[in-house]
């Protein structure tokens, strides 16, 4: 069986039968009301980048005989300023069991086509909504719009019933209002063999305290 599991933020665990990595664990107390969950071990960790919501690597523990997980990567701004204030992101895709899933990080500003090339008609696209530390999702609109991804789920915004995540003045709302063909997860996993013939937006819409 191949799954996503939501661990909060922008933070995923991927399985498959032979691997799984952890993509963006966030450091505890850098994201209001969430600390990284306790997970058991992967074969890898990635990070698209250093701040600290997102490369608390020493949080997840590594398989003695980690596999390689190979991935497509593309590194893009974090901001609207060529990287100037918020330094530079990797989008990073990576296919399980034939599923490709791409995860856009922190990514900060609208992408050209020939950036998105290599991850365009993939299944999952895992992006960022917050609007003031990444892309909004008037952009995000712009970006799937040539991505073309099967799936898309929205990940870093503030969900207010858990009063968790940084405050973006209610992106998740403006985002429904763009992608209304929405339909709302009841756990924090997604079967994606469940999902295979799916095409629309998922999201998750649990993200407890932990």
């Amino acid at each position: 069986m191949s799954k996503i599991v939501y661990l909060g933020h922008a933070s995923f665990l991927l399985e498959g039968r032979d691997y799984s990595l952890v993509i963006d664990p966030y450091q505890n107390d850098s994201v209001p009301n969430l600390k990284f969950p306790k997970i058991e071990p992967v074969d890898a960790v990635v990070c698209s980048h250093d701040h600290y919501d997102h490369n608390a690597r020493e949080l997840v523990n590594i398989k003695n005989n980690p596999a390689q997980v190979g991935a497509v990567s593309a590194t893009v701004p974090h901001d609207d300023c060529g990287g100037a204030k918020r330094g530079l992101n990797k989008i990073n895709m990576f296919e399980i069991e034939g599923y490709k899933i791409v995860h856009l990080g922190d990514t900060g500003c609208l992408l050209d086509e020939k950036t998105l090339e290599p991850f365009k008609n993939c299944d999952i696209l895992l992006a960022p909504i917050n609007g003031f530390f990444t892309i909004g999702p008037k952009e995000l609109k712009e970006i799937a719009k040539i991505i073309n991804p099967r799936i898309l789920i929205p990940m870093h915004y503030y969900m207010k019933e858990f009063n968790s995540g940084y405050p973006d003045g209610n992106m998740i709302d403006e985002f429904k209002k763009l992608f209304p063909n929405y339909q709302y997860l009841d756990k924090e996993e997604l079967n994606l063999d469940e999902y295979k013939d799916y095409q629309g937006v998922l999201i998750f819409k649990q993200q407890l305290q932990r």
